[in-house]
């Protein structure tokens, strides 16, 4: 038997903003996709997915498959590993099962595709190595269906940690930083979500703000220009372009700092320094979330009244930091607070949420 796990995440800086090539810097947590297989001895992938209450079978002839919608990661991946000319013979019994909310900004099917291609990989004659795999899922999710999304969600799946993503092409900018961090709580806001929709929506006129600015101010560079010198162009932008440009320049140098504090941050750490450095670092990484927080609910304006109101409550209880989390309108959102998670997570109870106390997690791999 063959048994994978396969982390969610939550994204700590750069919400929105992979996709405008940014940064990111996001945090492998401790909810899973779970793909357990065993032999069988009819050609063909038999695949249940009790969770999604949805079985799939796979008829192993080697050839591509045509798509039964446009969000059929399982066949995608099968079809990326044909184009490397991989073949399959052997069939399994698959069960695929999880514990990470489903469409909810923590990356579950990005969790998904990665323990599903990690299987693949496993089991055919292509073998990919970690980085080449965390493309592959790009490539399977995004890629093949022209979704809005980025690489966040499969480099933090396939490397786990807390990770560092500059997603340019053709070779991403990754760093993994061996650092453990505590006192995190999630929180499903129950409230639905449209994440490709939203995502394709925001993308769209974000690229359209940067596209307008770049015709209009000289020099405009979207990775150094500062937001300074934006602001005497922005009035002959339309209020909704002007939004985006700001919250976005912003949310650009919030990153920047976040690095440089998890950078010094370890560095300290391995100099030796007592855990008392630890409390000053988390109180300057929830003031940097809290920073980030604003950006995406006033100017990149995908946060909800719920999702604000949970993140107050938490923050009124004495939580360092917090933020919606994903592509937002409905979703999860997370706090920070290292000495009391229990309290964190009873207060996003009381507010009507679902609340899960999460720790770093180490990537994809077999249990």
């Amino acid at each position: 038997m063959i048994r994978i796990k396969s982390p969610g995440r939550i994204c700590l800086f750069g919400e929105h903003q992979d996709y405008l090539d940014y940064p990111i810097i996001s945090m492998a947590i401790s909810k899973y996709i779970y793909l357990e297989t065993e032999r069988i001895s009819e050609p063909k992938f038999l695949i249940n997915m009790p969770n999604l209450n949805s079985t799939l079978e796979i008829s192993l002839n080697n050839k591509e498959l045509d798509y039964e919608s446009n969000r059929d990661y399982l066949i995608s991946g099968y079809n990326q590993f044909l184009r490397k000319r991989s073949r399959f013979e052997k069939g399994y019994r698959i069960s695929i099962t999880g514990d990470i909310p489903i469409n909810a900004g923590v990356a579950s099917s990005s969790a998904l595709v990665i323990a599903w291609l990690y299987f693949l990989n496993i089991i055919s004659d292509t073998k990919l190595d970690l980085f080449q795999l965390a493309i592959e899922g790009y490539n399977t999710e995004v890629k093949e269906f022209k979704e809005g999304g980025g690489m966040m969600d499969h480099f933090s799946s396939v490397f786990g940690n807390l990770i560092f993503l500059k997603p340019v092409l053709p070779k991403p900018n990754l760093i993994v930083y061996d650092l453990n961090l505590k006192g995190f709580v999630l929180g499903n806001s129950m409230e639905k979500k449209e994440t490709v929709d939203d995502l394709v929506r925001i993308k769209k006129i974000t690229l359209d703000a940067f596209e307008k600015i770049s015709n209009i101010m000289p020099g405009f560079n979207q990775f150094y220009t500062k937001l300074e010198d934006i602001q005497p162009y922005l009035p002959s932008l339309k209020k909704e372009n002007q939004k985006k440009i700001v919250g976005n320049i912003i949310n650009r140098d919030i990153t920047n700092k976040a690095k440089e504090l998890i950078d010094k941050q370890l560095s300290l750490l391995k100099q030796g320094e007592n855990s008392n450095n630890m409390v000053e670092f988390y109180r300057k990484l929830g003031y940097l979330l809290n920073l980030h927080q604003e950006q995406l609910r006033d100017n990149i304006q995908i946060s909800t009244n719920k999702i604000n109101k949970i993140i107050a409550n938490c923050l009124n209880s004495g939580a360092l930091g917090g933020k919606i989390n994903g592509s937002g309108f409905g979703g999860t959102m997370f706090a920070l607070m290292p000495n009391n998670v229990q309290l964190l997570k009873n207060v996003i109870e009381d507010a009507g949420g679902e609340a899960f106390i999460i720790e770093t997690s180490k990537g994809v791999e077999m249990y």
